[in-house]
């Protein structure tokens, strides 16, 4: 349990770095989506796996799209 949370942070961590990397927005909310439906299937078993790499890949677009660019 330790284990999966310490991921589910480092992959948190990293999604954030990573939308940042360019000023392109629709890159940024993409790279989102992949990390948080990455961080969503780490967690629940089954369909309720799939739900959460579905809201983690939705919620991920949306802090991508709303990093700032230059």
């Amino acid at each position: 349990m330790l284990i999966q949370r310490f991921t589910l942070g480092a992959a948190l961590c990293a999604i954030i770095a990573l939308t940042a990397c360019t000023d392109n927005q629709g890159v940024n909310a993409a790279t989102g989506a992949l990390g948080g439906a990455a961080v969503g299937s780490l967690i629940g078993n089954g369909s309720g796996r799939t739900a959460a790499m579905l809201g983690g890949a939705a919620v991920g677009g949306v802090i991508g799209a709303r990093q700032p660019t230059n």
